[in-house]
């Protein structure tokens, strides 16, 4: 409520009945109920407060509406329904809508006209019917080839070692008032070496509560979690200190998952010395390897974070999670925060990674055509239950589950 209030007391709305009155409005337009004008920004979920910020922006009856990447945090349901949300308001609203964003499938959706950018110059413009159908700019096909990943090629390794085996797993949590969270709900899995496991869901379905829940990073509540047969669940820090080189994770934001006071050599050198993997002399040699292995310079060997780019960032990330040289990486959300053509580019990395390393990877995501062009298997959940799981293609062309289709139905697709 406070933060809707300061944007009109700023725009001169003395009265506050006045400023009252719009808000309601306004709230009601975006589809919210009121009773979220009570509620903090950290008790909203995605969708919320997507409408909330879009509702601020609404409240002094724009003729013009800049969009900025509205939806890329979002899952697809979400995102579908924030998309159908601002498409509605144009309408009602006579707006103009100037709508920013990296997915060029959600620009399909949404957009009259295209324009494409590259370097700070406008390198293409059309309908989306002229310009997907036959583009004429380099930087136009290679974002479409980027964005139009299909299906993975290689076939599914066998079944034959189980790595990870995740039994009746719950992890709860209680909320103020004595309300419990059910994040993760008797979920079993198993993850097979040299496997691409997909976890998909909604915000809030419990994927990277799962995730942390497996690496321990999070106590479960109740059940079993077991590294080629080891029980983990119940085990102190000091007993886990030696698993964990085994168990490696790859975080979503790579701007806030490195130390910007370390150079990229001591970022990749920790875990080699925390794990006492590399003595003195070693070390340069591993970590020059490591720069190799993911594709950076050796001489950007002592830049620091801030002077690479978001795809640069990504690549440390994942040269720190494949320093110890683990069994299992779990990639939480890995690419939601890059562009296509650097999206595609950390996507063939991890799938070149999992095969020079022999990894098995457990690859949680919103979007579904990542999944789709990366895993051999993929678990759906929903509301902290596992609800769906099975080979990607097969979960694809035939979903069991009502919830399963509904999120395949909100994907917006390029073609």
């Amino acid at each position: 409520r406070d933060r809707l209030h300061e944007v009109l007391k700023v725009h001169g709305w003395r009265d506050r009945e006045a400023r009252t009155a719009q808000i309601r409005k306004t709230i009601a337009d975006v589809g919210l109920a009121e009773h979220v004008l009570e509620r903090r920004p950290t008790y909203l979920s995605g969708g919320e407060a997507q409408r909330v910020v879009i509702a601020r922006a609404l409240l002094l009856k724009p003729d013009i509406l800049i969009a900025d990447e509205p939806t890329t945090a979002l899952d697809v349901t979400i995102q579908a329904q924030i998309l159908r949300l601002i498409a509605e308001i144009q309408a009602r609203r006579n707006l103009a809508v100037l709508f920013v964003s990296h997915d060029l499938a959600v620009v399909a959706d949404i957009a009259d006209r295209i324009l494409v950018m590259q370097d700070g110059r406008v390198v293409e413009r059309g309908t989306p019917a002229t310009l997907f159908r036959d583009p004429q700019h380099p930087y136009t096909r290679k974002l479409l080839a980027a964005s139009r990943r299909g299906h993975k090629n290689a076939p599914p390794p066998p079944q034959q070692e189980a790595l990870i085996q995740v039994e009746g797993l719950r992890t709860w949590f209680s909320e103020p008032g004595g309300r419990t969270v059910k994040a993760v709900d008797d979920v079993s899995l198993t993850l097979y070496r040299n496997e691409i496991l997909g976890v998909v869901g909604e915000s809030g379905s419990g994927k990277s509560t799962l995730g942390r829940s497996i690496l321990q990073l999070i106590k479960p509540t109740a059940g079993s979690v077991r590294l080629r047969g080891t029980e983990l669940t119940g085990l102190g820090e000091r007993q886990l200190r030696p698993l964990r080189r085994h168990l490696q994770m790859i975080f979503q934001d790579p701007y806030a998952s490195l130390n910007p006071r370390m150079s990229v050599f001591d970022a990749l050198a920790e875990p080699l010395r925390y794990h006492r993997l590399a003595g003195r002399r070693e070390v340069t040699a591993l970590v020059l390897a490591l720069m190799d292995d993911v594709g950076l310079p050796r001489s950007a060997i002592r830049k620091y974070p801030h002077e690479f780019s978001g795809g640069q960032r990504q690549r440390i990330a994942i040269g720190r999670a494949i320093a110890t040289r683990p069994e299992v990486v779990i990639a939480d959300e890995p690419v939601s925060a890059l562009d296509v053509t650097i999206q595609a580019q950390i996507l063939d990395l991890i799938l070149a990674l999992v095969a020079r390393h022999n990894l098995s990877l457990v690859f949680i995501s919103h979007d579904l055509s990542v999944v789709r062009y990366l895993c051999d298997r993929v678990l759906v959940l929903h509301h902290g239950k596992l609800v769906e799981s099975g080979t990607t293609e097969a979960l694809w062309q035939a979903p069991q589950d009502a919830y399963t289709r509904e999120l395949l139905a909100a994907a917006p697709l390029l073609d």
